[in-house]
């Protein structure tokens, strides 16, 4: 999974909309905003600027003052004129034009901006984008869509950076854009236009008469209604009126407060104004993506793990955590020390490419079978081509896995540096099933005499060194010549998590390639398409095409967006299924049925997301790389330790 994308640095930050309560803090006192839903600021107010999680406000004496995640604090002394919050690091400019910034704990990429002295700044997503004197563009931070390819011989009065587009305004009054122009956010539009505004996924400009043209998904202005300033972040854009009354529209719907407002800035999850007077004022943006039924919280004491791959409930108590290093421990709700379950990091490869400990799953019967299952990236002392992807049993004695008694399931030989899958569940039949990728050959995933590409299905039960599994009599490829009897379903390229549901349902999250990211309903003997089609592309005709089984949802590489991981079923009475996306830390969420499935943004959080588990009372686990864990649970509910 994570061999072709760099990890980009922490990104342990989450945002005001959750339920975060004050005390929570991990590593070295992170700490989170205060829950209160209109907190205000003390003090006068030159300017205030809201980002992810996280405020600043420059005061008249041009010193600035934060609150939130704010690792690494803010420029300490005066001479600071203006000032900018992004989603996870925020920037400045002094008065004598040099810009400094600094990061909240998220991707790093925009808190090291370039020499030289700047007119203005703002700062987006992950990347920032400054004027200088004469008008010239730079940016800086993240490009993943070519949101920093500022156009270098256009003069610009003003200037905005989103999520994965930036804009300008000419001299002249025209709209320039570069980056994603996703819901046509990016469009190019003449003007004359007077002032800019740009959101995560849209653009907003003022017209010469105060009204307000926007595009892209942030939502259409009041028909007729004049302003003399705009302000946009997330999905929600605000006006300033010529009194200084305050109109917002987009997502969310809060109740503006009324009086007369000098500025306003717009975060993804709150807003926050001046008044005329000089008091600074903050307001939460109300409802989350999904009505505000997902609430998120901070788990074991708010610990910030290394690299997590895998959560399990532990026998007797406690929640194991796989880390890719090769090693398992087992945590306390009330945040005490682990204690280590297993150790492989002799024998695991770790951590070059996607290499490591993959996956982990107890035996389904464990009162009567006290067996852990690993599937892991083994060492077998050598060159590159060396290593093995082995599944391994282990006993369980005294709440510990005996790493001198294993029993090498299944090891197969990897000359690939990645796409190992990697997920090991065992189904409601009793039987283990195991995702593997395709090893990098994508040719092997629609092949039925190679294991790469596939998930398999096996029988482990009084497995032994001489025999140690056994093919079930009804794996829908038995009898195929040539193929592999262990196969159960195949076309994929690279499934890192898969999980049943309650109704039985196998759900599989691939991680995707040039096009889209997947998540399917797996069934025994079906095609999943790789690599004849990838999400609604298809790049082998046709009639291949249709002989495969259509993903249930599929998104593209957009905004931050590029691999997807599978996720697990909410507890009952809601009972969605829930994925994410490792580098944009979204989480969404599928309803409907086959057929029909529909798909609803339910969190943004600003972590790199690696898998998700159950615990003991199936409440839902979210694991981050270099992150906290995060729970979550239905909004007004308290949650399970």
């Amino acid at each position: 999974m994570f061999g072709r994308r760099a990890l980009a640095g922490f990104r342990v930050a989450l945002a005001l909309l959750f339920v975060l309560p004050a005390a929570c803090s991990g590593g070295a006192g992170r700490s989170v905003p205060p829950p209160s839903p209109d907190p205000a600021w003390t003090g006068p107010a030159a300017q205030i600027a809201v980002g992810e999680s996280h405020a600043c406000v420059l005061r008249p004496n041009g010193t600035i003052t934060c609150r939130g995640d704010v690792y690494g604090g803010w420029p300490a002394g005066g001479g600071w004129v203006h000032v900018t919050s992004g989603r996870g690091f925020s920037c400045a400019l002094r008065d004598d034009g040099t810009a400094a910034c600094w990061s909240a704990g998220a991707r790093g990429e925009a808190a090291d901006p370039p020499d030289g002295r700047f007119s203005f700044v703002d700062a987006g997503r992950n990347h920032a984008c400054a004027l200088d004197a004469a008008g010239f563009a730079t940016c800086w931070g993240r490009d993943h869509a070519g949101q920093t390819a500022a156009p270098p011989d256009v003069e610009f009065a003003s200037i905005g950076a989103g999520d994965a587009h930036s804009c300008g305004l000419t001299r002249g009054g025209d709209l320039r854009c570069w980056g994603s122009n996703e819901d046509g956010r990016a469009e190019p539009r003449p003007g004359p236009f007077r002032a800019l505004a740009v959101g995560a996924r849209h653009t907003c400009a003022l017209r010469g008469d105060g009204t307000a043209f926007c595009q892209g998904s942030g939502g259409d202005g009041p028909p007729g209604a004049a302003f003399r300033a705009i302000a946009a972040g997330g999905g929600r854009t605000c006006g300033i009126a010529a009194g200084g009354s305050l109109a917002c529209w987009g997502a969310g719907q809060p109740r503006e407060p009324a009086g007369a407002f000098a500025s306003v800035s717009v975060g993804r999850h709150e807003t926050c104004a001046v008044r005329t007077d000089g008091r600074a004022e903050c307001w939460p943006h109300g409802a989350a993506p999904d009505g505000g039924s997902i609430r998120a919280e901070h788990a074991l004491a708010g610990r910030v793990l290394d690299q997590p791959v895998e959560l399990l409930p532990w026998p007797g108590g406690g929640l194991a955590v796989a880390d890719r290093s090769g090693y398992i421990d087992v945590y306390a709700a009330d945040g005490a020390d682990p204690r280590r379950a297993l150790d492989l990091t002799d024998r695991t490869r770790c951590c070059d490419y996607e290499k490591g400990m993959l996956s982990a799953a107890l035996d389904p019967e464990f009162g009567s079978f006290p067996y852990l299952y690993v599937y892991y990236v083994a060492d077998a002392g050598g060159g590159a081509d060396t290593h093995r992807g082995r599944l391994s049993r282990f006993p369980v004695a005294d709440g510990r896995a005996v790493s001198a008694d294993e029993l090498v399931i299944l090891d197969l030989r990897q000359a690939a540096r990645e796409h190992f899958g990697g997920a090991v569940r065992f189904g409601p039949d009793g039987m283990l099933y195991l995702s593997l990728g395709d090893l990098g050959s994508a040719y092997d995933a629609e092949s039925l005499g190679t294991l790469g590409g596939t998930i398999i299905r096996i029988d482990v039960r009084g497995a032994t060194a001489e025999r140690p599994y056994r093919v079930p009599d009804d794996n829908p490829f038995l009898a195929a010549p040539g193929a592999r009897p262990e196969i159960w379903a195949y076309g994929l390229r690279n499934p890192w998590r898969m999980s049943f549901g309650p109704e039985g349902r196998l759900w599989v999250g691939d991680v995707g390639g040039r096009t889209a990211e997947e998540i399917s309903v797996a069934r025994a003997g079906a095609n999943l398409g790789w690599p004849a089609a990838e999400g609604d592309t298809c790049y082998q005709g046709e009639d291949i095409c249709a002989a495969t089984a259509p993903p249930a949802a599929a998104y593209g590489h957009t905004d931050g967006n590029c691999a997807v991981v599978g996720g697990v079923t909410l507890p009952e009475p809601d009972g969605r299924y829930v994925y994410g996306d490792f580098c944009s830390g979204r989480v969404w969420a599928l309803e409907g049925g086959a057929g029909d499935w529909r798909t609803r943004e339910l969190l943004d959080l600003p972590l790199s997301i690696s898998s998700f588990g159950h615990g003991h009372g199936g409440e839902v686990y979210v694991l981050t790389f270099r992150g906290p864990v995060i729970r979550l649970g239905a909004a007004g509910r308290e949650a399970a330790p």
